[in-house]
């Protein structure tokens, strides 16, 4: 019954969201908390949640401190969302997001800590964040790519790219990474900055709500001095302000500035200007509790070597980090490592990979190519694309040869495998 009441909110995604809120914004910013818990609001946040659950998959088995599963307030969602609105009102603490341990994507030995929200919390959250958006987004600088309807990242790859590509040669780059950014944000600067942009009392209550929290971590209550916890958008909203104010005070002086995150890059033609601004960022920083990672700054020519945002920059090349090329080796090698078995056995297990929609070869390399479209080191992907023959061609034969290798070529015709260097012509050639 609730999903055919709630149904015309169901295909709201973060763009819709952000037209949805700027009509609450233009029409009343003093009355911003009624529209906070107005039953359309919250009927909206309620309906966004179930559908990234569903989506996402995690309806079965997602759940906070509180342990309740989606399928828990299915038959009862209107009293959830009347509880929703009075502990909004009366500024109820929130209940502590639960710290688990997963395996790292690209290093399933080693765990990454994440939080949880309960259902109930995320669902407030939601409902803050599509009412308060409007009011941040007109705050940023349009330099700032983070969590931003219509501002991904890739974009600013993009951006940074083309003005790399173009100006290599005259610029110096300063390529600033902050280390562990979230986890050092002064909240009590944090929230005396939220009156900056809020008028609204209640609000800024209820977004304090979500800046002082604290987390269940090892079977104890921690509230952290710095730092936010993380697991909601609102809190990526709150990333993005804590350095507003610098993103506009230096991109007024260079050329091109940009921030990712906790990503800064600078260009300019002057080397020393980047050397004061260096000086000068640096001390900002520090003014808001927070260090620069020393191991991944840089600051000198374009044409030199450097890294940002996932890309390896050299002499007008663009190419893969050298951490991700041995990221993706170790995946080769480990879905072809049963080198003992019988060839028909090693035909089974390559057909069976590629019949897998999302999982085979020709999958994995146009994906590699789509995530990083500013490359365009020819040679490096040609080398890397003849890597993964060579690891085949040892999965099949012991060992590498010409020989090998030039048989490996009719074998691998039968099975439809190309190779990445085709995609990244393919990829290219249609781009232009």
């Amino acid at each position: 019954m609730w999903f055919r009441v709630l149904r015309p909110f169901a295909s709201l995604d973060l763009t819709n969201i952000y037209r949805f809120s700027v009509r609450y914004l233009e029409d009343n910013l003093k009355n911003m908390f009624s529209e906070i818990i107005s039953d359309a609001n919250l009927r909206a946040a309620y309906l966004k949640i179930v559908e990234q659950f569903t989506i996402e998959g995690k309806s079965a088995s997602y759940h906070g401190l509180d342990n309740l599963l989606l399928e828990h307030y299915d038959l009862r969602s209107e009293e959830l969302l009347l509880l929703i609105r009075e502990e909004l009102v009366s500024e109820k603490e929130i209940s502590p997001a639960l710290l688990v341990k997963i395996p790292k994507k690209n290093n399933p030995e080693k765990n990454r800590e994440i939080f949880i929200y309960s259902l109930k919390e995320r669902i407030k959250a939601q409902a803050i964040f599509q009412i308060v958006l409007p009011v941040f987004e007109k705050n940023f600088s349009d330099r700032l790519f983070s969590y931003r309807p219509g501002k991904p990242p890739y974009l600013a790859a993009k951006y940074f790219g083309h003005r790399y590509r173009r100006d290599f040669s005259q610029d110096y780059a300063l390529i600033i990474d902050l280390e562990n950014y979230s986890d050092l944000i002064d909240r009590q600067l944090l929230s005396g900055r939220l009156e900056e942009i809020f008028s609204d009392q209640k609000v800024l209550a209820v977004l304090r709500l979500f800046i002082f929290n604290c987390a269940y971590r090892d079977g104890k209550m921690v509230m952290p001095q710095f730092g936010l916890i993380q697991g909601v958008p609102l809190i990526a909203e709150f990333a993005n302000f804590y350095l507003s104010d610098l993103d506009f005070k230096y991109q007024k002086l260079v050329p091109f500035y940009l921030r990712v995150g906790d990503d800064i890059a600078i260009l300019d033609q002057n080397d020393d200007k980047l050397e004061v601004i260096k000086k000068e960022m640096s001390a900002d920083l520090l003014a808001r509790k927070l260090r620069i990672n020393e191991n991944k700054l840089y600051c000198g020519p374009a044409k030199s070597k450097f890294s940002f945002l996932g890309y390896c920059f050299e002499g007008g090349l663009i190419s893969l980090e050298q951490g991700y090329l041995r990221r993706i080796e170790t995946e080769w090698k480990k879905l072809l490592s049963y080198k003992h078995l019988p060839d028909k056995r090693k035909d089974y297990l390559l057909r069976k990979i590629m019949i897998e929609e999302k999982n085979n070869f020709n999958f994995r390399f146009e994906k590699i190519i789509k995530d990083k479209p500013q490359i365009n080191d020819s040679k490096q992907i040609r080398d890397c694309s003849e890597r993964f023959f060579q690891i085949m061609t040892k999965f099949f034969y012991g060992h590498y040869s010409p020989r090998n290798r030039r048989l490996l070529e009719k074998r691998l015709g039968h099975l439809g495998i190309f190779s990445l260097y085709h995609f990244y012509k393919k990829f290219h050639y249609e781009r232009n």
